[in-house]
């Protein structure tokens, strides 16, 4: 019998909108999980304006300074103990079969501080850090945002088809959201996070419930969908787990620990959102402020251990903000690609791998070095390579010495257990990326003997093969749609990134619960409606609710142009795809041309029965283009982005809106006014 977990939400003080104050109170129940905000709204008429384009961009980068906040601030909540981590959580467990449990958290969304006034003792005893609530970082004091005094925020974890409710409670000075990456909510769409698409933001001092089924396994993610808040900190894992009996992967490994889940994130010091300031790994890493050296004691490194002769399963998310793609290895050490974006993969043997943006890998790491410490290193590229972001956390051998730092330079790039060329590389950005990359179960033996006499070999992620069968029969006739991520340069110096040459303007309602209140002719935008409307979108910048609109439950494939130089992160809620086509094209801004050139048969795809990787997001390469093929079978309004935040705030968002009214869930109307 499923365990149901009660517990009562401690009553909070919230401001409602007569500024009159109300006690809000809520618990969880096994039969009625409510999806509105505990926070009394006034349902008063509100007249949606039709939407026009804006020929003039708004700076979409206003940069609002937040105070820090105390803990004594807290003092109206009751039991600040209930707000930490979910280690002794009772879903995480070992998955067993015909056991479904209802997991409930709660999460409290609040200013904190890098080495902040709780740190007293934390600078000199790193045993003091964790009883002092102290976020050490790299040892700089900067303002964060974090989800129960933590950053990154705590990791769930749980067993497929679990369910989840968990209570966000928005102790922010701005509004709040929460997006639960790689979960698709077919049933619950709702629950995904997304900002005046799939739900109202949640209002300092609210609180939201999000209730969904974890229909899916593997490494998947949560973080803020709202401004900078994930740039501050507000991210965390999502391991969600399977049987033994169901894990075709598990046979490879001995040991899954949520302590081998790295994030990696850059990040900005004092909210200066102009640059990156460093790159860190589980919210520790080397200050590059410092002359020190990489290996002394004053760094402080996450701190990986594991035993000599077991093998580990190594879960790696990239909560990258900026453009910086990230390289990934181990010294002395070989990884085993086993997960992309938790998806099986025909495992590859690799020296080091890349991640853009919201990507993550999962591999097996095989301890069978001499007992010892070994950086594990991480370099970025692109805009972190401009100030030579790079950094580190320590492989710690059981048996060698506990608080030392590996001898040799954390910088040196060392790959692999040999000298022996070529070297492996997993998902290389577009400096690797070539267009003559094959398709076949041999690709890597194949590509790694044909270039004997090269430094590296690239498997590109269009490479990679699922372990999971094609879901259509290889005669399938795809609907292809042609889209770009471009940039727009205004002539006051402001720059627009873009979808298909518009600027996305949010809109002033939720699309999911406003649905039957509006006329999509009137509210929604997309490229072909602005043109036939007599619109320039190349000369002028055209600014409105872009709205894709795609069919339900037809066989979708979508050629993705990229018109900038540099990679860009892909993205879109709601779906799995297989990724069958990807590699440089050139200077083509032009989707007329791009389809020209398609049609001619230039843009390379997959065989129609290669098994081509499951992802959710994935790097188009600079000048470059992806194709990608899923079913739409999960109607809706779901959010299609770039998943670098600054050019997503500038604009580079889109909606795709996924089958007719009739077929999209049901939610009752409201506009919040």
């Amino acid at each position: 019998m499923p365990i149901i977990i009660l517990m009562t939400l401690s009553k909070t003080i919230a401001k409602s909108s007569d500024n009159s104050i109300e006690d809000v109170s809520a618990q969880t129940n096994n039969t009625n999980y409510s999806t509105e905000t505990f926070k009394i709204i006034n349902n008063k008429p509100n007249r949606i304006n039709k939407v026009t384009n804006v020929q003039s961009y708004r700076n979409k980068t206003k940069i609002t300074k937040h105070p820090g906040i105390k803990i004594e601030d807290l003092k109206d909540i009751e039991d600040l103990r209930s707000y930490g981590s979910f280690e002794n959580h009772p879903c995480r467990r070992v998955c067993q079969e015909n056991q479904v449990l209802n997991c409930y958290y709660r999460m409290l969304i609040h200013n904190y501080q890098r080495l902040g006034p709780e740190c007293s003792r934390c600078p000199y005893d790193p045993m003091a850090c964790e009883s002092e609530r102290c976020i050490y970082g790299d040892g700089v004091p900067t303002p964060v945002m974090a989800v129960n005094y933590m950053v990154p925020g705590p990791a769930i974890e749980i067993c497929e088809n679990d369910t989840v409710i968990i209570d966000v409670l928005n102790y922010l000075t701005e509004a709040h959201t929460m997006h639960w990456h790689g979960l698709h909510m077919s049933q619950t769409p709702e629950m995904d996070g997304a900002p005046f698409i799939t739900q109202y933001p949640i209002q300092p001092g609210e609180v939201y419930r999000y209730a969904f089924k974890a229909d899916r396994s593997g490494t998947v993610w949560y973080h803020s969908h709202t401004g900078w808040q994930r740039a501050l900190g507000v991210a965390g894992s999502l391991v969600i787990r399977q049987t033994r009996q169901a894990n075709r992967q598990a046979h490879l490994y001995d040991y899954d620990l949520i302590e081998h889940t790295l994030m990696i994130q850059d990040i900005v010091y004092n909210y200066d959102f102009t640059r990156i300031t460093n790159i860190l790994i589980n919210g520790k890493g080397r200050n590059h402020r410092t002359n020190l050296p990489d290996n002394d004691s004053r760094h402080r490194y996450k701190r990986v251990r594991v035993t000599p002769g077991y093998r580990y399963r190594m879960r790696v998310i990239s909560n990258g903000v900026f453009n910086c793609p990230i390289e990934f290895s181990i010294e002395n050490h070989k990884m085993l690609m086993i997960s992309t974006d938790g998806n099986d993969i025909d495992p590859i043997l690799a020296d080091s791998f890349f991640l853009s943006s919201a990507e993550r890998f999962d591999f097996i790491l095989d301890a069978n070095q001499y007992a010892s410490n070994y950086w594990i290193r991480v370099r970025g590229y692109n805009n972190c390579s401009t100030t030579n972001l790079y950094q580190g956390a320590v492989l710690h051998y059981r048996g060698a010495a506990k608080n030392e730092q590996p001898s040799n330079t954390l910088s040196a790039n060392i790959f692999g257990r040999s000298n022996v060329s070529p070297k492996i590389i997993v998902n290389g950005i577009e400096e690797y990326i070539s267009s003559n990359t094959t398709f076949s179960k041999h690709t890597v033996e194949t590509q790694a003997a044909e270039s004997e006499a090269t430094e590296s070999v690239n498997i590109a992620t269009s490479a990679l093969q699922s372990l999971e069968p094609l879901s259509w029969p290889r005669y399938t006739k795809f609907l292809t749609y042609y889209s770009s991520f471009g940039v727009f340069a205004q002539r006051n110096g402001d720059i627009a990134f873009q979808i298909d040459d518009i600027t996305y303007l949010q809109p002033d309602v939720s699309l999911l619960q406003a649905r039957p209140l509006y006329q999509d002719e009137a509210y929604f935008c997309n490229r072909s409606a602005m043109y036939s409307a007599g619109f320039d979108c190349v000369r002028d910048n055209c600014e409105c609710t872009n709205v894709i609109r795609l069919p339900a439950f037809k066989p979708i494939e979508m050629v993705v142009v990229n018109y900038m130089q540099t990679t860009h992160p892909f993205h879109i809620h709601g779906f799995t795809f297989r990724l069958i086509g990807q590699a440089v094209v050139g200077n083509q801004a032009d989707l007329r041309r791009i389809a020209e050139l398609d049609q001619r048969g230039y843009l390379k795809r997959a065989p129609p029965d290669f098994p081509a990787a499951e992802k959710d997001t994935v790097q188009i390469p600079g000048l470059g283009y992806i194709i990608i093929r899923f079913i739409s079978d999960n109607p809706g309004f779901w959010m299609y982005h770039c998943h670098i935040e600054q050019h997503a705030i500038q604009g580079m968002v889109a909606i795709l809106k996924v089958g007719e009214n009739y077929q999209i869930k049901r939610i009752p109307p409201k506009i919040r006014c």
